[in-house]
């Protein structure tokens, strides 16, 4: 593994996690700050929110680590613009799916996965770039 990999398994590590608190702290807000009926699909919300938007980093991921692996740069390049295309497929599709077919509430699950995304920049403050 070469050290750029490295460091942006590092990164994506660091995304992940900062994914994760944002989406448990958009969810216990949401949640808190619904009427009683309503919290349990409000923070059901912000979680599947926060979920398509980790999916994402995940695909992220695999897609690097399967480009590091290749041999030459083409196929590298294939793998990387090849889950480029699918990490937007997959937020379209499951932005659509959490709002068209399952109707959950759109506040808290946009705001979930707006942060989700905000949280690829947590690598660049962390290392003060």
């Amino acid at each position: 593994m070469s050290y750029a990999a490295r460091e942006l398994r590092k990164g994506l590590r660091r995304v992940l996690w900062a994914q994760i608190s944002l989406t448990f702290v958009v969810a216990a807000v949401a949640a808190l700050d619904a009427p009683h009926h309503d919290a349990l699909a409000r923070l059901g919300a912000a979680l599947a929110g926060g979920a398509v938007a980790m999916l994402g980093a995940l695909l992220l991921a695999y897609s690097l680590a399967r480009a590091d692996v290749t041999h030459g740069p083409a196929a590298a390049q294939l793998w990387l613009y090849g889950g480029a295309v699918a990490r937007f497929v997959l937020a379209i599709a499951f932005l659509a799916l959490g709002l068209g077919v399952f109707h959950v509430s759109p506040l808290p699950f946009l705001i979930a996965f707006g942060l989700g995304q905000a949280a690829f920049l947590v690598p660049g403050i962390s290392s003060r770039l």
